[in-house]
């Protein structure tokens, strides 16, 4: 049989005119639906345009309408994604802004990330999402609802390696958190506040947060795992030698990498660059980053531990010597130590 928009016209306008049951009325438009979705030819778009403005033109009755375009939906996630995308586009362009379809251009919305997600584009999927009327009220637009389209949306970024746009949504999401009664959500948004806190290299805020999700049984080792990293790469300061302390008193860690630099760093010992090895398998190219002053995240936080370690030791030492045990170039070595000065961090002054 041909499919043409004049002929589903007329087979919608005789749907439109039935005078049985709504619920009769509505299986009619899905029965009409499933023969357009099932007969691919090149008019499908334009016969799909023409069911979508009919289902929503006033010609049919609001809940009969609305039924249809949530069959409808439920359709769209049942068939190639190539198609979907297509058509998720058109019903997005057709529905009414008002409150009769909000929770429908609401789930359109999210099956079109879903899908661009699948795929692998997670800032477009993000981007996506962002377009959800979220200052609109709703029956769905709930605040956990927000709280977790904020913690996705966030997560997508992140993954987009957009680092500026998940802190401004995962932000969104801290001042929604007191509201939140579901574990698992919070789990979810504490821990990517910490993987962007980490991506921000604020290491020593990243490491708190991690050593807190580690007492949830199910979580506990990768991410004080994590916290181990971020403790040490922490710049000195006095909540960190607190977290070293935690981490140093938790049974836990002995099972976990690096623990032993953990150790060496809590008890203020010099740590050797051979030493770091095993540590360095776990880092990832945003803790090796080189910062605006030409020194690498992880050269300058074992810099600074092992100038705080020789300090503990001795008055004076040359720069060549504190390099040497570092594996760091002197002018590198010195450039730490003079801001660690300057910053009032440590005390002490260059010799001539």
């Amino acid at each position: 049989m041909a499919y043409t928009v004049e002929s589903i016209g007329l087979r919608l306008l005789t749907i439109n005119n039935f005078k049985g049951s709504p619920m009769v009325q509505v299986d009619l438009y899905v029965s009409l639906l499933d023969e357009i979705l099932g007969n691919r030819n090149k008019n499908l778009y334009d016969i799909f345009d023409v069911f979508v403005r009919n289902t929503i033109s006033g010609k049919v009755n609001v809940v009969v309408a609305r039924m249809t375009i949530s069959k409808l939906i439920s359709k769209l996630r049942r068939i190639s994604d190539v198609l979907a995308i297509d058509l998720c586009q058109i019903t997005l362009e057709r529905l009414p802004r008002n409150y009769l379809f909000d929770e429908h251009i609401a789930d359109v919305i999210q099956l079109n990330a879903s899908i661009v997600e699948r795929h692998g584009f997670a800032k477009e999927a993000a981007v996506t999402l962002a377009t959800l009327p979220f200052d609109k009220a709703s029956s769905y637009n709930t605040v956990p609802f927000r709280f977790d389209m904020y913690v996705k949306i966030a997560s997508l970024f992140l993954e987009a390696d957009d680092v500026g746009q998940a802190e401004v949504y995962i932000k969104r999401a801290a001042k929604l958190e007191s509201k939140i009664t579901v574990l698992q959500s919070t789990i979810s948004y504490r821990m990517y506040y910490a993987r962007i806190l980490e991506r921000r290299h604020k290491f020593v805020e990243a490491a708190e947060y991690y050593k807190d999700l580690s007492s949830i049984t199910h979580v506990s080792l990768p991410v004080l795992q994590r916290a181990i990293v971020c403790t040490i790469l922490s710049p000195f300061c006095q909540e960190r030698s607190m977290l070293l302390a935690q981490l140093h008193q938790d049974n836990r860690i002995k099972n976990l990498l690096a623990h032993d630099i953990i150790e060496k760093m809590h008890l203020k010992i010099v740590v050797k660059r051979p030493e770091l090895q095993e540590f360095e398998t776990l880092l990832q190219e945003h803790h090796k980053a080189i910062m605006t002053n030409g020194i690498s995240v992880f050269d300058r936080a074992i810099i600074e531990h092992n100038v705080m370690a020789c300090d503990k030791i001795c008055d004076i030492i040359s720069f060549e010597a504190l390099a040497a045990i570092s594996g760091t170039p002197t002018d590198v070595t010195e450039l730490v130590a003079s801001k660690m000065i300057a910053e009032g961090r440590l005390e002490g002054h260059i010799g001539e």
